[in-house]
This record gives C-alpha cells, sequence and structure tokens, in this order.
C-alpha cells in the first residue's frame, strides 16, 4: 500500500479503461515498455496489473536477429550463386561438347570463331566415309570408338595450338591460327588406310577432307566447299584456294543450266526418244522404252546426263514424268504399240502425280501396253508406298518392271511381294556377260527361275555382238541396247 508518486496520467487512465493500456517511459530504472490492464476483485475495488519489457535488450536482440538473418542469408546467396554458377558452366561444356568423345564440338568451334581477336586462321574438315556404314552394322557405339580413336590421333599430332573437333557424326575439324599450311596436309597425308582404327572388331576407314584458311567468318563454308570437291574428284586433301576458281564456274554453270532446263519445258523442247526392245528369237520388237532428251534453242539434243541431276537439284522431276507420260500418250494413244516409261520414288511420293497418271490411265485406249518402269534399290527402299503404287498401276491395267536388277539390293523375294511382270537386268551384269563367269552364271540362273515365275527378263544396253551372243546362250532373248538399234524421235507406227 505504498505511495506511487511516480504514477504518470497513463497510469491513472488506465484505472478507467476496459483495454489494456501500453506506456512507454524511462526512468533511473531504464527504458521500458509497459502494459497495464485493470482488474476489478469482488469488494468492488479496482486494481492494476502491469508487466515491463526492456526496450534496450530488446534492440540488442533484434539487431542481433538481423545480423544474424544477413549472415544466414549472404551465406545461402553465395551456395545459390556458386550451384547456378557450376550448373551454367555444366550447361555450356554440355552445349559445347560432343557428349559420346569428349571433344568439344560444332557449337564450341562456332563460339570459338566468333570470340577470337585472330585474323588468320586454318580450318581442315575431315569427312570419315564408312561411319555411317559402320554404326548400321556394328551400332553407334563402335562408330563413336572409331571417331574418338581418329580425333586423338589428330590431336596427338598437332602442334599444342591446334584445336581439335567433332563437327558431326562422321567429321572432324581441325583449327589454328599460326596459318602454317603444311601441318594439317602433313598429319592427314599420313593418316595409313591400310592400318585398323579399332582391332576389335578390326575396322578400317578412308578420309577425305577440304582446308580453307584466311576469313574466319568464311572458313566454315569455304572449308566445306573444299572437302565436297575432294569427295567428287575421290583425292584425299584438296583446298578451298586451289578449286575456288572452279567452285565458282561450276556454281556460275548450274545456274546457267537450271535456267536451260526450265526454258526447256516452257518451250516444249523437252522431248521422248525411243528404243525398241527386240525378242532375238522372233525378230519382232515387243515394246519401246521412252528415254528422256533436252533439246537447246540451237536444235542439239542432249541425254539426262546433261540435265537429270539439275532437274532433280530444282525439284523438276515431276514435272519430267508428266511431260513424258503426257509426249508418250500423244504418240502411242491410236496405235497398238506397247511402250515403257521410268518411275522414281519421288513420282510414287507425289499425290498429285499419282492421281494424274491413274486419270490417264482410265482414259487410255489401251492401259496393258504400258510398262512402268522402277528402280530396284529404290523399290526396296521404299517397299510399301512402291506396292500400293503397283497394285494401283496393275488395277489400271498397266504392266510393271524392276529396272537395274542386280544392281542394288537383288533380294528376289521381295522383288516378287511386289507382283511385277518382269525384270531389266543392270546394264553392269550385261556388259560383263561374256567376260565374267559369275554374272553369266548370275544371268542364267535368273532365267531359268523367271520362266518358272512367268517373269519376262530384259537385257538393257547391249553394246556388241558378243555381248548378245553370251546373253542369248544365258537363256535372255528379249534385249536392248545400240547393237540392236540406237533410240530415236519416232517410231513405226502400227
Amino acid at each position: 500500500m505504498d505511495p506511487y508518486t511516480e504514477a504518470t496520467k497513463i497510469n491513472k487512465d488506465a484505472f478507467f479503461s476496459t483495454e489494456p493500456v501500453f506506456e512507454v517511459s524511462k526512468d533511473q530504472w531504464g527504458h521500458f515498455k509497459s502494459i497495464f490492464v485493470t482488474f476489478i476483485d469482488e469488494n468492488g475495488h479496482t486494481y492494476l496489473t502491469g508487466a515491463d519489457i526492456t526496450i534496450t535488450d530488446l534492440n540488442q536482440q533484434l539487431q542481433l536477429s538481423v545480423t544474424r538473418a544477413t549472415i544466414t542469408g549472404c551465406f545461402f546467396f553465395f551456395i545459390a550463386s556458386l550451384i547456378a554458377g557450376l550448373y551454367f558452366l555444366q550447361l555450356k561444356r554440355s552445349l559445347s561438347t560432343d557428349a559420346r568423345t569428349g571433344f568439344a564440338n560444332h557449337v564450341a568451334l562456332e563460339y570459338y570463331l566468333k570470340k577470337s581477336t585472330k585474323h588468320r586462321m586454318e580450318l581442315a574438315v575431315i569427312t570419315i566415309n564408312e561411319v555411317e556404314d559402320i554404326s548400321s552394322f556394328y551400332g553407334t557405339e563402335v562408330s563413336d570408338k572409331v571417331m574418338a580413336s581418329l580425333l586423338n590421333y589428330f590431336q596427338s599430332r598437332l602442334p599444342n595450338d591446334a584445336l581439335v573437333f567433332r563437327l558431326a557424326t562422321n567429321k572432324i575439324a581441325l583449327l589454328h591460327t599460326r596459318g602454317a599450311e603444311q601441318d594439317f596436309d602433313d598429319t592427314i597425308n599420313a593418316f595409313n588406310q591400310s592400318i585398323p582404327v579399332l582391332n576389335e572388331p578390326f575396322i578400317y576407314v578412308s578420309l577425305h577432307a577440304g582446308i580453307a584458311s584466311g576469313n574466319k567468318l568464311m572458313l566454315i563454308e569455304n572449308a566445306h566447299i573444299a572437302l565436297q570437291q575432294a569427295k567428287l574428284n575421290n583425292q584425299r586433301i584438296i583446298r578451298y584456294e586451289n578449286v575456288f576458281k572452279q567452285v565458282e564456274e561450276q556454281f556460275r554453270y548450274n545456274v546457267k543450266l537450271a535456267k536451260k532446263v526450265k526454258e526447256a519445258f516452257d518451250n516444249n523442247r523437252i522431248v521422248p526418244y525411243f528404243q525398241p526392245i527386240y525378242d532375238t528369237q522372233t525378230k519382232q520388237v515387243t515394246h519401246y522404252e521412252s528415254l528422256a532428251r533436252m533439246a537447246s534453242a540451237q536444235g542439239r539434243i542432249y541425254t539426262p546426263d546433261y540435265f537429270l541431276t539439275v532437274l532433280k537439284r530444282s525439284r523438276m522431276d515431276g514435272l519430267l514424268t508428266r511431260t513424258m507420260f503426257t509426249r508418250c500418250i500423244e504418240q502411242f494413244r491410236k496405235t497398238s504399240i506397247s511402250w515403257s516409261i521410268n518411275i522414281t520414288a519421288q513420282d510414287i511420293l507425289d499425290p498429285s502425280l499419282s492421281e494424274f497418271l491413274e486419270q490417264q490411265l482410265r482414259r487410255y485406249p489401251q492401259p496393258n501396253n504400258i510398262i512402268f518402269e522402277f528402280h530396284e534399290t529404290e523399290a526396296i527402299a521404299y517397299f510399301s508406298e512402291v506396292k500400293a503404287f503397283i497394285s494401283l498401276l496393275k488395277n489400271k491395267g498397266a504392266q510393271v518392271m524392276i529396272n537395274e536388277f542386280g544392281a542394288g539390293y537383288s533380294n528376289l523375294s521381295n522383288i516378287l511381294k511386289l507382283e511385277v511382270d518382269g525384270l531389266k537386268l543392270d546394264r553392269g551384269l550385261v556388259s560383263q556377260a561374256h567376260t565374267n563367269d559369275d554374272s553369266y552364271m548370275f544371268i542364267e540362273h535368273l532365267v531359268k527361275y523367271a520362266k518358272q515365275l512367268n517373269l519376262d527378263v530384259v537385257a538393257e544396253q547391249v553394246e556388241s555382238e558378243q555381248v548378245a551372243e553370251a546373253l542369248s546362250k544365258a537363256g535372255i532373248t528379249l534385249m536392248q541396247g545400240n547393237h540392236f538399234a540406237p533410240p530415236t524421235p519416232y517410231v513405226p507406227q502400227s
């Protein structure tokens, strides 16, 4: 019951408050924050219940807590930054490294060329010719071992400043900045193709290389151009500098030829020539094969060897088939002459061309006189598509033959599943019939088997009497070639 003379106005007002009252105060004992709660006993006396907290201690604790939180936050931020940095480095490395061999890849090469301050560089792009075959036969694990062996081979034999990259499945790139031209030539030429790259299994490889030097922005493109020339010319190494004029001239020639071909189509100068197929027993022509020719504005006639590559590059092979088929129909519609035309895989895969041929066959008076020829390799490669297409043609009454049989898969069981009417022997087999016993025996056995199956067998490109006699001895009666008659723009009408 001691008097409390230090009572403040807030203390006194608290007696009349129905809610807790707070007060911050300072005195000789310190700096406090207080809470007062009114309490009335059973006799009606009013009391205050109070509690204090020292603010100085609280501030110190808060400051300590903030400091600890800051330190902890910095620590975790550092750890997060470190992890993010390591992850970024790992991601960068994975994007720029070939996972199979551990060597830098094409991304690393492009980045290096972009960031380098060197003005003169030299790049060699090497293609390993057999890698895809190795992969399909032994699996990718073995083909990757082959590439790793070759990458290590080149890395161990080049100067320390040279870089080695795996550009693609079967390509290697060598780069250095000193411009010492002989380094790459010597190293690539020193590779011995007679020594196996792997011993288990024994694997031998061959390579071609294109080398370019100079402006770093053009290195990759120029090296690939040189590589392409090395492949075409079957040379181990070609430098871009040595073929620059030749390549530029070839480019201009291709553009010029593509324009000529387009003009030939526009001016009806793509024309069919016809070569007869003779039955040597009856001495009669069984049918004519239509062969595409291109006439120049001056009247010169070109064979497909001249324009076919450009035509395919320009995606005009479908137009060629339409043009040839239309010309042949005009030529033979009012006759009873049988004739044949070549069909490619691209023709089969073109729905509009299939529809065009179907409509034309429906209108043609004697569709059984038309023979469609498919290349053996394409027939097997696109088996299901070719089978469906052959069914469409045969349903319309046309006949079907497999061309160049014996050049590719020579899988007669699969060919028979296509339900063809005949086989045309590959020109390579035909030309060796009189000199190669294996070729002769193959033809002889094929003819016997084909007769049992009621299949016609035609030998094309018979160029001499010796070949014709050997084929006749082997049982061939249907022959085609310059020995009998060359292709001409007209046929005798009958």
